[in-house]
């Protein structure tokens, strides 16, 4: 009898440890549980420079997103290449980057050039590959600027099939190409969410969707409703507030709006501040804590 009671208390207490185990595993790999608590906000990160990378991490943000420039180096040969990065001890995911295509390369006007356009992002789908890269924001709004006197149709005709062959070429290295809309102040073609959506769905490829800026959507005067129009093309996020482009909870704009929208279509993807921070120890956690308590209000709509 007694050895088949400390039997129970051996069996027992294996269970209780791989109970522990379970629990510690979950907490420490799911970014949606805090403090065993569960919660919906989609995982939050920083467009920032790799410099900046303590104190995003510092601050509890899931992942940074640096520029194509800055990390692939794109125009560099693979000689020169330094974009290398050791991610052993690495703190935070690194799966997007943005600023797709420098202004030097047109992808509408008169100076068009495929085989140069396709050269470059050859260049930085590969090396995005490499790097566990799957994101890239096609903003690029210097690239995309019609010329005075160009003919707009045509411009847009180009983009399309520039956008097209861009798509096919991002799916051999398993990379998903998020075009963004930029406000009329910024660029002159592609100025709302909802062209952007249009654009996408003329392009008509799985590797080819939108980015929601709720900057760009706000200086535009843009309602929300439009990311419900978007459906199935909405794939990413950024955030900023509309005066400035300053962070989340700093002049205290209203994202319930949005984020409801998102949360109507089911979105699964990530949001990044995308701002003009001025104190970044203080800005940071004033923006996460805006965005969760933003998050859970338009919840309650």
């Amino acid at each position: 009898m007694l050895s088949r009671q400390i039997s129970l208390i051996n069996l027992n207490i294996e269970a209780v440890k791989k109970l522990i185990y379970l629990f510690l595993l979950l907490i420490t790999t799911s970014p949606n549980l805090v403090f065993g608590q569960k919660t919906d906000v989609p995982l939050l990160g920083v467009c920032a420079t790799m410099d900046k990378v303590p104190l995003v991490h510092k601050h509890g943000y899931t992942f940074i997103q640096p520029t194509v420039a800055e990390i692939l180096q794109p125009q560099k040969p693979d000689s020169l290449y330094e974009g290398h990065i050791n991610k052993i001890d690495f703190p935070l995911d690194m799966v997007v980057c943005n600023v797709f295509i420098p202004g030097s390369i047109k992808t509408t006007g008169p100076e068009v050039n495929e085989q140069k356009i396709m050269a470059y992002a050859t260049s930085v789908f590969e090396r995005a590959e490499k790097s566990n890269i799957r994101l890239i924001v096609f903003g690029s709004g210097a690239s995309r600027m019609i010329p005075d006197g160009f003919d707009k149709n045509i411009a847009r005709k180009q983009f399309v099939d520039i956008s097209r062959t861009l798509a096919v070429l991002a799916a051999q290295y398993n990379i998903v190409l998020s075009l963004e809309s930029q406000n009329k102040e910024e660029c002159n073609f592609i100025n709302t969410l909802q062209e952007a959506i249009l654009i996408a769905k003329e392009v008509d490829h799985p590797n080819f969707r939108v980015t929601v800026d709720t900057y760009h959507m706000m200086r535009e005067n843009e309602p929300a409703d439009h990311i419900i129009d978007g459906g199935k093309y909405i794939y990413h996020c950024d955030i900023g507030e509309k005066e400035t482009r300053s962070a989340p909870g700093v002049k205290g704009d209203d994202f319930v709006p949005y984020f409801r929208a998102l949360q109507q279509i089911g979105y699964k993807g990530m949001i990044a501040l995308e701002c003009r921070f001025t104190d970044l120890e203080t800005e940071l956690p004033l923006a996460k804590e805006t965005i969760a308590k933003q998050w859970e209000l338009a919840k309650k709509l």
